[in-house]
């Protein structure tokens, strides 16, 4: 198996994802009622429809939006997947992307219902993953600066939050994936590598 097959393989869930985004953006782009149907909003005008803090990291509203997401949650998804797996990747993707939405929307105070969405909380809480398990196995990473995910990653990082809505979506993310990344490691769920294949 190659180093493209073996990478690919690693990181099929960020893959998959990203083309899921495609259509949805399309479907949305083309139908703002949709994108409005499926967006994330205030907790005061929800009506109920919970459903939105899941649907909400699936959606994007602009071509830079999802395409620079897309890059980040693969460049993400290459520093981690490899360590913990694809289902504690889609978990924690998931997960803490919808937890970041569910803060979102007890923070903001909107005049009127405004919908977005968006995967950055998502991404960062798989970036929040990487730091605790970088900082708990870092004999597990082989990481250099002039990688491309590695780069990637971290000017993605460090110019994204651009609006109080992006900073806030990005630090419940991040937080919220640290926070459980850490319970996981704590419960052994999240451990070192070759404890994990020997347990195979």
């Amino acid at each position: 198996m190659n180093k493209v097959t073996c990478w690919a393989k690693e990181n099929i869930v960020c893959l998959s994802l990203v083309i899921i985004f495609i259509p949805l953006y399309v479907v949305t782009a083309t139908n703002h009622d949709i994108f409005n149907m499926l967006g994330s909003t205030d907790l005061q005008y929800l009506d109920g429809e919970y459903y939105r803090w899941v649907t909400a990291i699936f959606i994007h509203h602009s071509l830079g939006h999802i395409f620079f997401n897309s890059l980040a949650l693969i460049a993400a998804g290459s520093l981690i997947s490899h360590f913990i797996g694809k289902w504690k990747t889609l978990f924690i993707f998931v997960l803490c992307g919808t937890l970041a939405e569910v803060a979102y929307s007890i923070v903001v105070n909107y005049a009127m219902p405004m919908y977005d969405g968006g995967s950055s909380g998502g991404i960062f809480a798989l970036m929040g993953c990487f730091m605790v398990c970088y900082l708990r196995f870092p004999e597990q990473f082989h990481l250099k600066w002039l990688r491309l995910d590695v780069m990637i990653a971290v000017l993605y990082f460090i110019t994204v939050n651009d609006n109080v809505s992006s900073f806030l979506t990005h630090t419940f993310g991040f937080a919220f994936g640290a926070v459980v990344s850490f319970i996981m490691v704590l419960l052994g769920v999240i451990k070192n590598k070759e404890i994990q294949e020997s347990e195979i």
